[in-house]
């Protein structure tokens, strides 16, 4: 077991104690599995290995309780358990039916699995890189699991919506997006003393363009617009880059360059979809704009303003404390002026933030900001600079994606939160745990790097 722990942290090697062996080889084991099977098996061997390691991490983190327990984020997470019970001790004295039918305790704490995935991932460049790389490498296995694999590859080629049997096309196209996002990151944000291999080049040009093929055939437009929100981030970046030196304002520059060279030839590539899918929505948009929003047809956007509209009403009579998330679906059962066929299909929002603000009110949302501001305020000050703007980036994409789909309390979501957040945050906590003591066993595996393992600052992904 120890053979098998310190072969483990050679690849992904860690700074601070956590634990005996047997603890750390099940918890990276567990974690990595994890992050492998999520996208394409989910659920089918009940979350075991993502039980396995939280648990694991519970037990590790127990350890290192008191350099730990101060800090912010350690208290956002306690706040993330108490504010649904604090809401329905709250809602249930104004009508306590409602609040036991309407309860959802878990969804504010399952945005919190990014932080035994950084535990297990060890704190270092590669490991991080590594970790991402085997997500990467579930989502191309989620692919070729496809049943109509061959259809879905001549329905891309074709020009027609595709979406590999990834749940649906919006959730693939947020999967594929941040398989995009981490090449344009890993080079624009590349540091010198960190170079890439021709081959680590080549692997990383690869996925994106696998991301970008996805992205295209998926033909979701809230992924268009999130990355356009990327760009513009990118751009303000550049003009703030004045102060540094030259080398690196041309380094920014280039990465900018590549990502709008990016950006249109997605935007080339998918012109006559988007054109298609937008005339489509005209008569919608006519409607809208004139205010008459009862004859809205209940067909795509039409599904959604109805829904949002339906939702401000239950919202606005609770706006502090909220109702509990698992009101969503009775905010379409019980609306009168649903088509019954529509209220069988749909049973959430199409919204991340009106799902926050249904379920927990104004209390949940603020919440949810400060928590990631926090996050990456912290991801900010330890991360290397690719992995910070992976998670800044990759926030920026998820946030305008959630003005569309619900994926602040749906699993793919709180995945996707979980691998952007994790790959800084682990660098984030090798950085304020590296001073506590190790075991004999993590320091030999240290001092005997294996000859098989790349080198530290060389090229991996």
């Amino acid at each position: 077991m120890k053979r098998l722990q310190a072969l483990l942290e050679q690849y992904f090697p860690c700074p601070f104690e956590r634990g005996g062996p047997v603890l750390i080889v099940v918890g990276v084991l567990s974690a990595l599995v994890f992050v492998y099977i999520e996208i394409w098996y989910e659920g089918k061997l009940y979350n075991l290995p993502q039980n396995l390691m939280l648990l694991t991490f519970l037990i590790s983190a127990w350890g290192q309780r008191r350099q730990v327990k101060s800090d912010l984020v350690i208290k956002l997470l306690i706040l993330a358990g108490v504010i649904p019970w604090l809401l329905f001790a709250i809602n249930a004295l104004i009508d306590y039916d409602t609040a036991v039918k309407y309860l959802s305790a878990g969804d504010l704490i399952k945005l919190w699995l990014f932080l035994p995935l950084a535990w297990w991932t060890g704190g270092s460049w590669l490991g991080a890189r590594r970790m991402l790389a085997i997500a990467f490498m579930g989502l191309l296995t989620a692919i070729a699991l496809d049943p109509d694999l061959m259809h879905s590859l001549n329905r891309l080629w074709s020009g027609r919506r595709v979406d590999f049997d990834i749940h649906n096309a919006q959730h693939g196209a947020l999967f594929f997006g941040l398989a995009l996002l981490f090449p344009l990151c890993s080079f624009m944000r590349r540091e010198q003393d960190k170079p890439f291999s021709g081959w680590a080049n080549a692997l990383l040009i690869i996925a994106g363009l696998i991301g970008l093929a996805g992205l295209v055939g998926t033909q979701t437009r809230a992924a268009y617009v999130g990355l356009m929100a990327c760009g513009v981030v990118a751009l303000i970046q550049v003009i703030q880059q004045r102060k540094y030196s030259a080398q690196k304002r041309i380094s920014m520059a280039k990465g900018v360059l590549v990502f709008a060279l990016i950006a249109g030839l997605l935007t080339w590539s998918a012109k006559e979809i988007l054109y298609e899918r937008v005339a489509a929505e005209s008569s919608t948009f006519k409607m809208l704009l004139s205010g008459n929003l009862d004859e809205l047809p209940f067909r795509n956007i039409g599904i959604r303003i109805h829904s949002w509209a339906e939702a401000l009403k239950w919202i606005a009579e609770r706006p502090i404390t909220g109702w509990g998330r698992k009101a969503r679906s009775d905010v379409i059962q019980l609306a009168d002026q649903f088509p019954a066929d529509i209220k069988v299909r749909f049973g959430h929002l199409h919204n991340g933030y009106l799902e926050i603000l249904l379920g927990f009110g104004a209390v949940g949302f603020v919440y949810l900001c400060i928590f990631w501001v926090v996050l990456l305020r912290r991801i900010k000050q330890a991360a290397d600079k690719d992995l910070y703007a992976f998670a800044l980036y990759s926030s920026v994409f998820f946030l305008v994606l959630n003005l569309f789909e619900s994926f602040f309390v749906k699993s793919s979501g709180e995945f996707a939160v979980t691998l952007f957040m994790a790959a800084g945050y682990s660098q984030y906590l090798a950085k304020n745990l590296e001073d506590a003591p190790r075991s004999e066993c993590q320091a030999v595996a240290d001092e005997q790097p294996l000859q098989s393992s790349p080198a530290e600052g060389k090229s991996d992904l």
